[in-house]
């Protein structure tokens, strides 16, 4: 079934509205204190932190503060914004320093299960409409 341009336009809306809200949290979450909190807590020395999967010691630029839990479910992708807000919007020990390295390896891992999981999805949401 192709898509009329009204009916493009209002996808290409909706998906540019999602963007700018999720970033616009993202942004603020920046500044939410128990993020601070959470760098502080990894910090061993000034201008140190100990990532919290490999050990190593790091430079700030070196490190990445991150959620524990993906803010955007691995399974599950977007569910709405309630659950969006509460894991981006976490308690102190929702957050580890991660080296980039390893950071960097955590992301691709939960990518490559994000897009496994939203290839079934889709699979399966076209078996149930050509049911």
């Amino acid at each position: 079934m192709a898509l009329t341009a009204a009916e493009k336009l209002a996808k290409k809306k909706k998906s540019e509205f999602f963007n700018f809200v999720k970033n616009t949290l993202r942004r603020a979450s920046y500044r939410w204190k128990p993020r601070g909190e959470a760098e502080k807590l990894a910090r061993v020395d000034r201008g140190l932190y100990k990532c919290a999967h490999c050990e190593g010691i790091f430079k700030r630029g070196e490190v990445e503060l991150d959620h524990v839990d993906p803010v955007i479910a691995i399974k599950e992708g977007f569910t709405n914004w309630d659950d969006f807000i509460t894991r981006l919007f976490c308690d102190v020990d929702g957050y580890q320093m991660l080296c980039k390295g390893c950071h960097d390896a955590k992301t691709m891992i939960e990518d490559t299960l994000r897009a496994e999981y939203n290839a079934k999805r889709k699979e399966l949401d076209k078996k149930e409409k050509e049911e």
